[in-house]
């Protein structure tokens, strides 16, 4: 294929963006720039929060298809979840990783608040810093909300907080466009047999990320703001 001056591509999984995310999507990363430039310690203070559902099968493995072509042929499919596997929080920040929640039910608002009190809590409080989620129901529950504004006063980012936090945007959240992934390249080298197979190896994976390397993942959030902006709000792609 090489002599043939083939290249190997992989497919990019996307989010639909509504029409009016671009606009949402740019001045939040435009107003967060200059947050940064006014105050560059600021990306230091900052955890970013997420879920993500690791299967035992899925309809697309993007690490594990690629395609030969001469020039790039941008392949793109819509991202799908499959039942059967296991939801885990994770939270990240220039510091190291904090935590690998994993849910037994169904994420809902008392439990995701219940995360945040018991679990999260008593490693993410410390002083000036921020607290970032995406706007999934239980992060936009009335009761998480009221949580938030108590612990991080004017410090949160998530849907209706202080921060709005633009929809459909895994691009612009380390914890999507670095750990998921990064997790997931180790987690499926070989296909899990169990459940429990499954987590244990997620547990192995979070051990083995060291703190620089979630330092590095926390600054390039910049230059993604950056991208977003120069691209008008357009998702980033790979």
């Amino acid at each position: 294929m090489k002599q043939l001056n083939f290249k190997p591509y992989r497919p990019t999984l996307i989010v639909d963006l509504n029409e009016d995310d671009f606009d949402r999507r740019s001045e939040f990363c435009e107003l967060w720039i200059e947050k940064f430039e006014n105050d560059p310690d600021l990306i230091d203070r900052i955890f970013w929060s997420d879920e993500a559902k690791f299967n035992m099968n899925t309809s697309v493995n993007r690490h594990n298809c690629t395609y030969w072509a001469r020039e790039n042929p941008h392949f793109k499919f819509e991202v799908l979840n499959s039942q059967q596997g296991i939801t885990v929080w994770c939270g990240i920040s220039s510091n190291g990783l904090v935590g690998r929640y994993f849910f037994k039910d169904t994420v809902t608002g008392p439990l995701y608040k219940e995360i945040l009190v018991n679990y999260a809590w008593p490693q993410l409080n410390r002083k000036n810093y921020y607290f970032q989620h995406d706007g999934v129901g239980p992060h936009y529950a009335v009761i998480v909300r009221k949580w938030l504004d108590k612990k991080f006063p004017d410090q949160w980012i998530g849907k209706r907080g202080p921060y709005d936090w633009p929809a459909r945007s895994p691009d612009l959240t380390p914890c999507d466009f670095f750990l998921w992934e990064y997790l997931k390249d180790i987690v499926y080298k070989q296909p899990p047999a169990t459940i429990r197979e499954l987590q244990e190896r997620i547990e192995q994976a979070c051990e083995q990320i060291p703190e620089d390397m979630c330092r590095k993942a926390c600054h390039s959030v910049l230059q993604h703001f950056h991208d977003c902006v120069e691209k008008e709000g357009q998702f980033l792609s790979d």
